[in-house]
């Protein structure tokens, strides 16, 4: 024996809108920048690790009690 459920009617969607083909998009979401617009940036990474590589050199030299190079 089946009982009849009553459902809730659907809910029509609203028809899409309208572009016009001579407007370009609008974009919603920020668009990702590249490696060639953040060159500066991997240029700002790479000296800083050559001078964090200097100077754990410097300290280490430091530690190990030396102050000049073997000649």
């Amino acid at each position: 024996m089946t009982v009849p459920v009553e459902r809730p009617p659907a809910v029509e969607q609203p028809p899409p809108a309208v572009e016009d083909a001579d407007t370009p998009p609008t974009p919603s979401v920020r668009e990702k920048l590249g490696i060639e617009e953040r060159s500066w940036m991997l240029f700002a990474v790479v000296v800083a690790f050559i001078l964090l590589a200097f100077a754990g050199m410097v300290v280490l030299t430091a530690l190990a009690g030396g102050t000049t190079y073997v000649r």
